[in-house]
């Protein structure tokens, strides 16, 4: 009986170690983690940038055309003018002097004139009774003739001595914008001598001037027609430099008749209004061409795109959570989304985050997006009796 018990206290112990040195299996790890973001259908335009420069509607030099000293300049440099306004004056004294000049030679011709009729009228009475030769009447007409030409000159020499006394004040030709003035009041100026003063650019509107490939140019006369029909189709918009989108939309007015055949361009200019002045002449812009007409697309954040050697192509989770490889091509970028022309379908769920955790046909844990989730506003709840909201005012 001790042998047995024996027996069975060895086996118990040597049960005991065995099941000790196995090591029970670890639990299978969870499916990785992604975000996912919903292809959705969206109506967007077809859209193209392009690199223009912004032109002033209107430029002017400001110059002196007649000679003499500055005596007023009535601007700030830099500051907004008006049409019809005084910038410069030059000293009108002078020509004030030679317009009372031709007004008295003016004066001296028809006085002459008057003269040369006169005579003319008493010796055609003369000759009549051979009271004067026909030589003398014919002396008179010559000089009333002239006396004549005499009045015409004096007149064009008034007409000119005006002109250029209205030369001694430079007006504004439009509103706009005036810029530096490298003289100063004092200097001596003219046609020859410190001619050019200031100058002044249009502010409102302003033209956008660039050039579209003429590939593009094809494309659009094949969906609309002529550039006329264009230009009520397509809608020009700007980015500036700092990236910001200018807030009024432009209109196409004008395109070249020939393309550039060194570059392959035709050049396209578009007039935007710029009441509050924010656009300069000269600066770079970039011009979005944009159709009216909205076309309904695929579209999914473009952080979601993948590329390799065979191209670009996107992470998906379908219905049984496994992940699957989709070859797409692409289309134009929408702010931060992009348009997909094949490969993706209404309603998939693309990986947009967590693409390196993952690989096609491995079972993944998805969630939505955030800002993919439908907005839910919080239900109101009744007030308690005898709080404040509960009782009227």
């Amino acid at each position: 009986m001790r042998k047995y018990w024996l027996i069975l206290i060895s086996f118990a112990i040597i049960s005991t170690i065995t099941s000790c040195g196995k090591k029970l299996a670890p639990p299978a790890p969870p499916p990785p983690g992604v975000v996912c973001a919903i292809a959705e259908k969206k109506d967007v335009s077809s859209t193209h940038e392009y690199i223009g420069q912004i032109v002033a509607e209107d430029s002017v030099n400001l110059v002196a055309r007649v000679e003499g000293y500055l005596i007023k300049r009535s601007f700030e440099e830099g500051s907004f003018v008006k049409k019809d306004d005084l910038i410069f004056e030059i000293d009108p004294r002078p020509f004030d002097a030679q317009v009372k000049e031709a007004q008295g030679q003016l004066e001296h011709a028809q006085a002459s004139l008057k003269y040369a009729d006169i005579q003319v009228e008493r010796y055609t009475t003369l000759v009549k009774g051979d009271a004067v030769s026909q030589k003398d009447l014919d002396s008179a007409i010559m000089q009333q003739g002239v006396s004549k030409g005499d009045i015409l000159v004096a007149q064009g020499q008034l007409d000119i001595a005006r002109i250029n006394l209205e030369y001694t004040r430079i007006t504004a030709p439009f509103d706009g914008k005036i810029g530096t003035c490298p003289i100063s009041v004092g200097n001596l100026v003219g046609p020859t001598i410190n001619t050019n003063l200031s100058n002044i650019v249009r502010i409102d509107p302003v033209k956008v001037e660039f050039s579209i490939p003429e590939s593009y140019v094809i494309n659009i006369r094949q969906k609309i027609g002529t550039m006329d029909k264009v230009a009520t189709m397509i809608i020009p918009r700007l980015v500036l430099s700092n990236g910001s989108e200018y807030p009024f939309d432009g209109k196409i007015y004008f395109s070249d008749n020939v393309v550039n055949t060194s570059t392959g361009t035709l050049l396209v200019r578009a007039r935007f209004p710029n009441t509050a002045g924010l656009l300069n002449a000269g600066e770079y812009v970039k011009v979005r061409l944009g159709q009216k007409e909205k076309v309904p697309s695929i579209m999914i954040p473009a952080v979601a795109i993948q590329r390799d050697q065979t191209g670009e192509f996107v992470l998906t989770v379908d219905k049984d959570s496994k992940v699957q490889r989709h070859i797409v091509k692409t289309g134009q970028t929408h702010g931060v989304d992009i348009v997909i022309l094949e490969g993706v379908s209404e309603g998939d769920k693309v990986i947009v985050r967590g693409v390196l955790k993952v690989k096609p046909g491995m079972i993944a844990n998805a969630s939505i997006e955030e800002s993919a989730k439908p907005e839910t506003k919080p239900q109101p709840t009744a007030p308690k009796a005898g709080s404040p909201t509960s009782q009227k005012e």
